[in-house]
């Protein structure tokens, strides 16, 4: 909880028509979400702009709000007397005020906080995290995928005082996201999940986005520690630059002291394997499928065990685990058969762990099927990437069809047609989601499919599964 005047003090601002009587319980930057007690920011946007709606968030409980001071002029909520809004507070920017309030409540923990990034699995191995420290902790973490410059602060805001541990994804778009990002967050313990290829066209190579990644494992103090895949590339390179304590997990690299091994990923029901470590060995399974998630449970419970969570706890909570929705999550259709919904989102390394999945199961008498959209923020190598995914394609026999949607998951089609044979007979694309479900309605008539739906979020190839279903 906090005044008015406390916040104007922290991010540097001037309280206008002040209300002792309102402490700020909450914060939100949507008047539509407001709950009373809310401090409201006020963010301009490329759509339209917080300031908009001041009256509205006033009109919902709202017990004051951050604004531009640059906008005061266009303001009458504040100007008129004996209006709703209170507690104004006037300061160069919004969101940076928000960011500073942020790093302002991080100062009142003196617990473990956890920061996770990576290409991919940051939302599942921080939801894997968050169950298995809550087996012995009061165990506060983001919500959904609030793990940008707004929603960090946003779901760091909201961490109760009650919290023993805290758990952090921070995202990565362009240069500079995750030191932003750590610089709040100032995690004790940093994760990084893998390294790949997701939001390439923003950076000039593979190398430029590794290192804006490295970024939170770079921003540790000496106290803290690492929790490392090695498996992921120029991690095991840099691994060395760092004053913090370490601690390395992996499937194949020799030096990882949180081990995988005896990996069974072929059934449907779920992954088992045992993990093994300088000074213990245990079995694990768990519904998930697919060995990216054999990685998200290595960090996971790397870093749960170093927080002294028992092994016995860890077993039953990833026995209990659920993929998070969209990600590599098993469905069944009547009319379809079994559906791997991996929609929320793509990028190359992704897409590649998704194949491997999909051509490990085993399902007795099903043919498998690839529904691949776009992969977006690719930039200048997204033809190129996308033509390379022909390679796995074809490299198998299991897959027995393959659609696509987009123009630049049809790069990945003509890439296989042109490896000749009998591809220019099994591969179909289609430019909008209703000609891709003629498509797939057309062609899918055997209810024994494995079908594999995967693409970038601006594709919402969820709204597809649905279709599919029941």
């Amino acid at each position: 909880m906090w005044t008015a005047e406390e916040i104007a003090a922290v991010v540097g601002g001037r309280v206008l028509r002040s209300d002792p009587t309102k402490p700020i319980r909450g914060v939100s930057v949507d008047s539509r979400t407001v709950r009373p007690g809310d401090l409201f920011v006020a963010l301009p946007g490329t759509r339209t702009d917080g300031h908009l709606y001041l009256s509205e968030a006033f009109a919902r409980g709202a017990h004051g709000a951050l604004i531009a001071a640059d906008k005061l002029i266009h303001l009458p909520e504040i100007a008129e007397e004996g209006g709703r809004a209170t507690n104004c507070i006037a300061v160069p920017d919004p969101l940076t005020a928000l960011q500073e309030l942020a790093r302002a409540h991080r100062q009142r923990f003196g617990i473990p906080v956890v920061g996770i990034t990576g290409s991919s699995g940051k939302t599942t191995t921080k939801e894997l995290l968050a169950a298995l420290l809550s087996e012995r902790y009061r165990t506060y973490w983001s919500p959904g995928n609030y793990n940008s410059e707004i929603g960090l602060p946003l779901a760091l805001l909201e961490m109760p005082a009650e919290a023993e541990v805290g758990v952090f994804e921070l995202a990565l778009q362009r240069p500079g996201d995750i030191a932003l990002l750590a610089g709040i967050l100032r995690p004790t313990i940093g994760l990084l999940t893998a390294i790949g290829d997701a939001h390439l066209g923003f950076f000039r190579d593979r190398e430029e986005l590794a290192r804006a990644k490295w970024a939170l494992v770079e921003s540790l103090p000496e106290d803290a520690w690492a929790v490392l895949n090695l498996d992921t590339p120029f991690v095991a390179d840099w691994i060395g630059s760092l004053t913090c304590r370490t601690v390395g997990f992996g499937i194949d690299h020799p030096d990882a002291t949180v081990r995988a091994v005896g990996i069974e990923d072929t059934s449907c029901e779920g992954l088992s394997f045992e993990i093994v470590t300088p000074t213990e060995r245990f079995p694990i399974r768990t519904p998930l499928l697919g060995r990216l998630n054999v990685y998200n449970v290595l960090g996971a419970v790397a870093t749960a065990r170093e927080l002294g969570v028992p092994v016995s706890r860890i077993q039953r909570a990833l026995a209990h685990a659920r993929p998070v929705p969209h990600r590599l999550e098993l469905k069944r259709s009547r009319r379809y058969g079994l559906l791997l919904d991996d929609t929320y989102n793509a990028n190359p390394t992704s897409v590649r762990a998704a194949l491997q999945t999909l051509i490990r199961l085993r399902v007795p008498d099903h043919r498998k099927v690839v529904i691949l959209g776009d992969m977006r923020e690719l930039g200048p190598h997204a033809v190129e990437l996308h033509r390379e995914l022909a390679a796995p394609l074809a490299a198998t026999d299991e897959i027995d069809r393959v659609f696509t949607i987009g123009p630049l998951a049809e790069e990945t089609a003509r890439a296989l047609a042109d490896r000749g044979g009998s591809w220019a007979d099994r591969v179909e694309s289609a430019s909008t989601l209703e000609e891709l479900y003629a498509q797939v309605r057309a062609r899918l008539r055997s209810r024994r499919n494995l079908i594999l739906i995967k693409g970038s979020r601006a594709l919402r190839l969820e709204r597809l599964v649905a279709k599919m279903l029941p």
